[in-house]
């Protein structure tokens, strides 16, 4: 929904859900209200709009596909632009999954921890590093200068390509 100034919107005149939505709101609730219906008009809200990047639960992206390389989520599965399968350890593959979730965004080294620890078992801050590392040498055409997981000083990383949900 649309975050609209309180001035636009005039609470005493009865037709003023009728200027809120000409003003470009998605929906209009009325006080008193429940949760039950505001949470009701949100989820309709996001139906239409389309925008949520969030499955209903239980549905899972299956594949994604980023510059010519292919990760199965089911069979956990990297698949080269080649077609060879490529071998990942539980914690490389949950480090890919994580930067193909979220694509060109800067993940901290504590969010990425997060999403490569295997059975609460304890990781250090840096661990983080040489599991890029790695990662990269098998992603990447030349590791030294990665073009794919991205360092950003002081922030994390970033995986820098596109991706595609399958």
């Amino acid at each position: 929904m649309k975050n609209l100034p309180s001035h636009s919107l005039p609470a005493s005149r009865s037709s003023s859900h009728i200027v809120g939505l000409e003003l470009g709101a998605d929906d209009y609730i009325t006080k008193p209200f429940s949760l039950r219906e505001l949470l009701a008009r949100v989820r309709a809200v996001l139906r239409r709009s389309g925008s949520t990047r969030q499955q209903s639960p239980g549905k899972k992206p299956k594949r994604y596909r980023f510059a010519g390389w292919e990760l199965d989520m089911r069979m956990r599965r990297l698949s080269s632009p080649a077609g060879e399968a490529t071998p990942l350890t539980a914690g490389e593959f949950n480090l890919l999954a994580a930067f193909l979730q979220s694509p060109q965004q800067i993940l901290s080294r504590e969010q990425l921890l997060a999403a490569s620890r295997i059975h609460d078992e304890e990781v250090f801050d840096r661990s983080i590093d040489v599991q890029i590392l790695r990662l990269r040498r098998k992603l990447e055409v030349n590791p030294s200068e990665p073009k794919l997981i991205v360092t950003e000083r002081g922030a994390g990383y970033v995986f820098a390509a596109s991706v595609e949900v399958l």
